[in-house]
């Protein structure tokens, strides 16, 4: 999901006018129209959707007052942010970088070049989380690649008692979670650390969250342009199998969680008997394999 609560851009006091006097020529309505044409003319996913999120975002009202307001004209100087937005997303950007943010778990986080855009799939990860937390009093959560912050800030947004620590390779993702948690009230109760996996942890934990990149290296090759060219390689090549990530976590994961403790991992849709096998040989009981909405394989969790 996109941007969907009121714009910060505020430069226009009057974003519309009544229909009797149009400055543009095209009401909300038509240019929600001509928006979805021009998308799915371009082939760009979701038209409907993405013409609304651009909608909405370029009038900075919400999806109810478009609705609402629908024969109202779009005055230019509001047309022109639109037209802004489309031209680059018909130029191949995605809509969560032009907009410096994408909808995850019901809130929006902050995003940019440096960090994989959170995604629905990853919900999963953390609905799974929360179930595995319910009934452990003040759990310390660790969130390994932690990119935008996205999964830890969740979790602990959803478990006022929960402590959590955040681990990235990369300066710049720490960053951008550090502003995440900031956002959403969280900053008191989560650290954040570079270093690769497990290097700069040392506190056991109740449980071990993370996304690692997890994408082989032929498959690499035939990304869509919009993950390849806008999203960090770091954040996606997971070597030549995909599962060099998950040997590392899963190998090391056990010495840093309580007994009873969990680790959780998100995984690529046909690698959780792979996964699974790991978590069975480095010891984990009670290992069990997630499917996400669409029916495929999403998470892979175990008990040390």
């Amino acid at each position: 999901m996109w941007l969907r609560r009121r714009s910060s851009r505020t430069s226009f006091s009057v974003p519309f006018t009544p229909h009797i006097s149009p400055l543009s020529g095209l009401t909300l309505n038509s240019t929600r129209r001509f928006l979805r044409t021009q998308l799915a003319d371009a082939g760009k996913g979701d038209a409907e959707a993405e013409a609304w999120a651009i909608l909405v975002w370029g009038s900075g009202l919400s999806r109810a007052e478009v609705m609402v307001r629908g024969t109202e004209f779009v005055v230019p100087e509001v047309m022109s942010a639109i037209m802004g937005v489309l031209e680059r997303r018909l130029g191949g950007e995605p809509l969560d970088h032009i907009f410096g943010c994408r909808e995850f778990y019901g809130r929006e986080f902050a995003v940019s070049a440096k960090v994989l855009s959170p995604r629905e799939d990853t919900e999963v990860l953390v609905r799974r989380a929360l179930a595995a937390l319910e009934g452990v009093a003040a759990p310390r959560v660790l969130d390994l690649g932690t990119g935008s912050g996205a999964i830890i800030v969740s979790v602990l947004a959803e478990r006022s008692d929960a402590r959590g620590l955040a681990v990235d390779v990369s300066e710049a993702a720490l960053s951008i979670a550090a502003q995440n948690a900031a956002t959403h009230g969280v900053s008191d109760r989560v650290s954040f650390m570079a270093g690769s996996w497990f290097d700069p942890v040392e506190s056991p934990f109740d449980l071990i969250v993370s996304n690692p990149p997890y994408i082989a290296a032929d498959a690499m090759a035939g990304l869509e342009a919009e993950v390849a060219d806008y999203d960090p390689a770091l954040a996606l090549s997971g070597g030549a199998d995909g599962l060099v990530a998950y040997r590392e976590i899963v190998a090391q994961a056990g010495g840093y969680l309580v007994a009873g403790g969990r680790l959780m991992v998100e995984i690529g849709f046909d690698q959780g008997a792979a996964v699974r096998g790991l978590f069975e040989a480095a010891g984990f009981g009670d290992v069990a394999v997630v499917q996400d909405l669409a029916g495929l394989d999403r998470v892979v969790s175990g008990v040390a």
